[in-house]
């Protein structure tokens, strides 16, 4: 059956067989028998192997141990324990090797000259043409270091960019709504935002109302009695002093490796293999099954053993820029004859982000603010934008002095590429955009222009004597990096509107690269997740 014949009826089939299962995300009606899956007699017996450990290929392992195959896990990056001490990981006030994958500098933050040293941690930098990723590296992938906030594309906006084979009243129906709750994802309490350490969070809300927009709420994939616990003493104080990109000292990120990941390894059919870097994809010859090469390594990059994993069903969840490498890298050596498609690589992009730090505010914002965050608001009428911008503010340490960090996104139209590089032996980005050049970034430095003029300029607070943005008083990052890689191998061209890979029957892709380029001014964790869904049940259906 292929993925366009996945009907209501056959999905029925699929509740049916679950129906002595609990249903993990209480969505009422008949979408609601999907969050469960009893096992699948097609699928009994059969293996798989999902690569990377994130959003995707967490739902991934876990929709699958529920049918009943038999998965194993492979994720480069070390599994992290919070074991309540508070020095599980780093600090952005305080960086070492635990928030940089094998290199001698912090990925971001203030100090990003500092030395350190070379061991697994916990954020990956690919230095691309033109711009550079970051993403994270560990059992529960990007789940660990984002700043959990978990928005929701408007109708409006999904519809532009995302075919009818990807309907938006399916995702806001069934998709969106399960993986919100599979993630814990919800906005912040009114009492916490009332507390001392959220007057930033408050600020904020007073900004938005001053430039006469309208404040949303935002859903984190937080728990925030945790938060509470961290205000009180009871727990480390990460998020409520404005630490987390580094991981969460606390426990108070629902990060995958604490719900998906756990859930899949109570099944009994899943095993999670930390530190074990795949290298190549292959056909076995005259087999229907794949081989999937790779490395254990230890903490320091040495190779512990060279192995091999066969599988009946691969998938691909190594992130936009790792799954899409993968592929690319194993073409190129002729273990993957049937991948012919020109598209693989194609339609990458960065979700239109550009991020920014105001600083010297004329609100009082305090320092080792709370968060995670709190509210954005749109900016429809942006003479740049092809679509409108979103706009949302993050907490910050003490570094600055009285000022707050916000992520500008905007859909704007530019792609660049994941191509071969034979000199690295890998896929690498080519974005072909100067800097200050894309819609994006003209966009962005329009917005933050006119709001610093309303709110701040007009009030004689001027930045570099200036009522404008001067990008090099920033954190660093605008849109020259990058924690938001999208495409690579997008549905509807490299791969089908299950995540099939073209050209393979037994290959899917359940992460970032699936999606071309945006996610429609909302970060794309929660899509990322909400689509994984949506593949994985197409892929049961086909064997229900």
């Amino acid at each position: 059956m292929s993925s366009s014949q996945v009907t209501r009826r056959n999905v029925l089939r699929i509740g049916a067989l679950g129906a002595g299962a609990a249903v993990t995300t209480g969505i009422l009606g008949w979408e609601g028998a999907l969050a469960a899956y009893g096992a699948v007699p097609a699928l009994a017996g059969k293996t798989a192997v999902v690569i990377g450990s994130g959003f995707g290929g967490a739902v991934a392992a876990y929709r699958l141990a529920q049918a009943g195959v038999s998965v194993t896990v492979l994720e480069r990056g070390r599994r992290w324990t919070v074991d309540g001490s508070g020095n599980t990981f780093c600090t952005i006030s305080n960086p070492d090797w635990r928030c940089a994958w094998f290199s001698d500098r912090p990925p971001l933050g203030l100090d990003t000259s500092k030395a350190i040293e070379r061991r697994a941690g916990l954020i990956a930098k690919h230095t691309g043409n033109g711009i550079n990723v970051l993403s994270g590296t560990g059992v529960g992938g990007g789940s660990l270091v984002i700043g959990m906030f978990m928005p929701q594309p408007r109708r409006a906006d999904w519809t532009k960019v995302y075919p009818a084979d990807i309907p938006f009243d399916e995702m806001d129906r069934v998709y969106w709504p399960r993986a919100r709750q599979a993630l814990g994802a919800t906005t912040i309490p009114a009492d916490i935002q009332a507390g001392a350490r959220f007057q930033g969070a408050r600020a904020w809300l007073s900004y938005v109302q001053e430039f006469g927009q309208s404040a949303v709420q935002i859903p984190f994939n937080v728990d925030w009695n945790v938060i509470r616990d961290e205000i009180a003493g009871r727990a480390p104080a990460c998020h409520t002093v404005g630490e987390g990109p580094f991981g969460s000292n606390s426990g108070a990120k629902n990060s995958v490796d604490r719900n998906y990941l756990r859930w899949a390894e109570a099944t009994g059919n899943v095993r999670v293999l930390p530190l074990h870097e795949v290298t190549e994809i292959r056909e076995v010859s005259g087999q229907v099954t794949l081989e999937v090469a790779g490395k254990q390594i230890d903490e320091y990059g040495a190779t512990l053993a060279t192995k091999v994993f066969g599988c009946d069903f691969l998938f691909l969840a190594a992130g936009s820029l790792g799954s899409t490498s993968l592929l690319l890298t194993s073409r190129a050596k002729g273990k993957l004859p049937k991948l012919t498609s020109a598209e693989v690589g194609k339609g990458w992009a960065n979700n239109g982000d550009f991020l920014v730090a105001r600083l010297n505010l004329r609100k009082t914002v305090g320092s080792a603010q709370g968060g995670p965050g709190n509210a954005k608001f749109f900016d429809d009428a942006n003479p740049y934008a092809p679509a409108a911008m979103a706009w949302e503010s993050a907490p910050m340490p003490s570094w600055l002095g009285n000022a707050s960090a916000h992520l500008v996104t905007s859909q704007s139209p530019e792609r660049g590429e994941i191509r071969y590089d034979a000199a690295s032996g890998a896929g690498k980005v080519h974005w072909p955009y100067a800097e200050m050049a894309t819609a994006s970034d003209k966009a962005g430095r329009d917005l933050v222009t006119r709001l610093w003029w309303a709110t701040e300029g007009k009030h004689g607070y001027l930045l570099n004597g200036l009522p404008t943005y001067d990008r090099n008083t920033g954190m660093g990052l605008g849109s020259a990096n990058t924690y938001h890689p999208l495409g690579g191998l997008v549905m509807g061209r490299a791969t089908d509107f299950s995540g099939k890979v073209s050209g393979y029957s037994n290959m899917y892709c359940v992460d970032g690269a699936l999606l071309p380029g945006t996610t429609c001014l909302a970060n794309p964790s929660l899509t990322i997740t909400a689509n994984a869904e949506r593949c994985m049940d197409r892929f049961i259906a086909s064997y229900a």
